[in-house]
C-alpha cells in the first residue's frame, strides 16, 4: 500500500470514530431505521420485483450492510476502502447471515486455518487465526430473516444484532478452542447456525449449543403490506445507550441433535415471489395475452399450496 493510501486510510479512521462516538441513542436509532428501510424495505421490493418475473432469488446479501450496522451500534469505524484485513478498525469482527428469500439455512462463518495452516504460520511466529477470533475485542453478529410464527402475508423481515464480549465471555470461547482442539486435517472452518426463523437465541453446533439471549442488542422488523407499498421499521427490542462494555454473557447449552431443530420457512410461498403480480409490475412491457397465462398460472399455485396444507 501507498504510503500517501496508508496516511489517508488512517486520518479517515480517527475523523469517522470521533463522528461515530459523537451519536446520540436518537441519531443510532434514526440511522438504523434509515439503513433498514434501504437495503432491507426498498431494495428487497426492487430485488423481489426481478425475481417475480425471472424466478431467480431476491436474497439480500448482508456482508457489507452487516459491518455498516456494527459501525452504527459500536461507534467504530471500518478501515476505509481497505476491503482486507479487520472488519472494524478496533480489531472487531462482523458476521452476517440471511434469508429472507429463499429456503436455504445460512450460518455465521469462522475461518480458523487448517492443521496445516497452523503449523505454518507458528513456524513463522504468527498468531493462529483462531487466536485472532479470541483476541478480538468484539464479534457482533447479524441476522436478517423472518419469523415462521408470523402470521402477516408478507412476513415482516427481521433483522437482529448480537454482540459478543470476545475476551471474556467463557461460553463462546470455551466452543471455539473446542473447535480448535478436536479439528481433523483440511478442517477450518467453525460453523454457527443462527436461529432462522425461530423466537429465541439458540445458536446451533454439534459440538455444543449457545444461548444468545443475553447478548441480543436489538430487534428491529421491516413490516410490509401485501403490495410492498410503504415499509415501516417497528423496533421490538430497541438499541440502547452505552452497550459498551458488553456485560452479557452467552449461555453454554447441549447440542440436541440432529433434527431438534428442523429448517423453517420451507414453503413454496418462502421461495420464490407470487407470478401473479408480474403482469401489474410490467404493465408497460408485457401484452395481455401474456397477462392472461400469468393468472392462469398464479391460480394453479394457489390451488396447489391450499392442497399441500390440506394434507398437513
Amino acid at each position: 500500500m501507498k504510503d500517501e493510501v496508508a496516511v489517508a486510510i488512517a486520518a479517515g479512521i480517527i475523523e469517522r470514530r470521533e463522528l461515530l462516538q459523537s451519536l446520540t441513542l436518537d441519531q443510532q436509532t434514526t440511522l438504523l431505521e434509515k439503513l433498514f428501510m434501504e437495503f432491507f424495505g426498498d431494495l428487497h421490493t426492487t430485488l423481489q420485483k426481478w425475481a417475480a418475473l425471472t424466478g431467480q432469488t431476491a436474497q439480500v446479501d448482508t456482508g457489507y450492510i452487516a459491518q455498516f450496522v456494527a459501525s452504527i451500534v459500536l461507534k467504530e469505524p471500518g478501515q476505509g476502502f481497505r476491503g482486507k484485513g479487520d472488519d472494524l478498525a478496533d480489531g472487531s469482527e462482523v458476521k452476517s447471515a440471511a434469508i429472507i428469500s429463499g429456503v436455504d439455512r445460512p450460518r455465521w462463518n469462522h475461518n480458523m486455518g487448517t492443521p496445516a495452516q497452523d503449523r505454518t504460520r507458528s513456524s513463522k511466529g504468527k498468531v493462529l487465526a483462531s487466536d485472532e477470533y479470541l483476541e478480538s475485542p468484539y464479534l457482533f453478529y447479524l441476522l436478517a430473516d423472518r419469523s415462521a410464527s408470523d402470521t402477516h402475508r408478507p412476513r415482516a423481515i427481521r433483522i437482529r444484532g448480537w454482540l459478543i464480549d470476545a475476551e471474556n465471555d467463557s461460553g463462546w470461547r470455551d466452543l471455539l478452542r473446542l473447535y480448535q482442539s478436536q479439528k481433523a486435517d483440511g478442517q477450518y472452518n467453525l460453523q454457527l447456525h443462527p436461529p432462522v426463523a425461530y423466537d429465541d437465541d439458540i445458536v446451533v453446533n454439534t459440538l455444543g449449543n449457545l444461548d444468545f439471549s443475553e447478548v441480543l442488542v436489538f430487534d428491529a422488523r421491516v413490516l410490509r403490506s401485501a403490495d410492498d407499498a410503504s415499509p415501516l421499521v417497528q423496533w421490538v427490542k430497541p438499541l440502547e445507550d452505552d452497550i459498551l462494555p458488553q456485560v452479557g454473557r452467552t449461555r453454554a447449552i447441549a447440542y440436541g441433535g440432529r433434527g431438534s431443530r428442523p429448517s423453517r420457512l420451507t414453503g413454496a410461498s418462502d421461495l420464490v415471489a407470487d407470478i401473479a403480480v408480474v403482469a401489474h409490475l410490467f404493465p408497460d412491457v408485457l401484452g395481455d395475452e401474456q397477462a392472461d397465462r400469468l393468472a392462469i398460472a398464479s391460480a394453479r399455485e394457489v390451488t396447489a399450496e391450499a392442497e399441500t396444507a390440506d394434507d398437513d
